[in-house]
């Protein structure tokens, strides 16, 4: 099986500084949300959206790893990071242009308190059977 590089499927990952921005509920909560409803409805609209989730804080995570075929659990995130993960969408464009236009739409980098990552996804499915 190959793996196709030219990829018109992407992922948004969101990441969010913590502390910044309105909290649930808080202060400019409101218009925040009204903001990532527009951009969902949008996106939707222009039939790119292919999925996305938002992720509970990182103090929530479990993170495993696999030592000498151990499985190993640990509560917490696997890293400290200035940034911390709160989302993704997937979506299919074009090409990379479209997707950091997109990208740079949504509330959490369009509003300065964190960025979006950009990546192409990788098809494994070229020359299946």
């Amino acid at each position: 099986m190959g793996v196709n590089m030219e990829s018109k499927s992407y992922t948004l990952i969101l990441a969010a500084k913590p502390g910044v921005g309105p909290s649930p509920g808080g202060d400019g909560w409101d218009s925040y949300a009204a903001e990532y409803m527009a951009f969902n409805e949008e996106i939707g609209a222009a039939g790119v959206l292919k999925g996305g989730e938002s992720v509970f804080p990182p103090d929530t995570a479990t993170t495993v790893r696999v030592s000498d075929g151990e499985v190993k659990l640990h509560d917490g995130p696997f890293a400290e990071l200035d940034e911390q993960g709160i989302g993704w969408y997937l979506i299919e464009v074009d090409n990379l242009d479209d997707a950091v236009t997109w990208a740079a739409k949504i509330p959490v980098a369009a509003r300065g308190y964190g960025a979006v990552e950009v990546r192409a996804n990788v098809d494994h499915t070229q020359g299946a059977a």
